[in-house]
């Protein structure tokens, strides 16, 4: 029995041309972040029923602001998991998170005692929010500056 191999060798790309975009834990950020922003949106969905606000206007206000943060970080989150993060999705969550934590200022449901569960939540749900997105525009800046090449390709481009 005969071993047969090729008579044509593959062409070899030399080591410098092959750059991958980011380091591989970058791929893992999307996920690192893409689930928990889907957990929390669906917690700002259901937040009405697990801490059982009560039916006056105040909770009612507060739950249909959680309402609308939750559909925008939902989607943002699902968007992180199909495609590439970006800086205007950091921003977006950011943002999201700064107005969970000032609405209950802004809108008026601190001060009554019927909403004080709403507010809490809105806070500690704003502050984690927050904290994701300082997360990952840091995350980003680190892979963008660590990446492999791209002091060469610098170079390259201004030559």
């Amino acid at each position: 029995m005969a071993v047969v191999t090729p008579t044509r060798t593959r062409e070899v790309v030399p080591w410098h041309r092959v750059v991958p975009p980011r380091h591989l834990w970058w791929a893992d950020q999307r996920e690192a972040l893409g689930y928990p922003l889907l957990v929390i949106g669906l917690w700002l969905f259901i937040t009405v029923v697990v801490l059982g606000y009560p039916l006056t206007y105040q909770a009612q206000e507060a739950h249909l602001n959680e309402t609308m943060v939750g559909i925008v970080i939902f989607f943002n989150g699902l968007a992180r998991l199909v495609r590439t993060p970006t800086r205007t999705s950091d921003v977006i969550v950011g943002l999201s998170g700064a107005w969970l934590v000032i609405a209950p200022f802004a809108v008026g449901y601190t001060h009554h005692s019927e909403a004080g569960r709403a507010a809490a939540n809105d806070i500690v749900t704003g502050g984690i929010l927050i904290l994701l997105a300082v997360y990952s525009v840091l995350a980003q800046a680190v892979s963008e500056r660590a990446r492999p090449g791209a002091k060469r390709e610098a170079v390259s481009a201004t030559s």
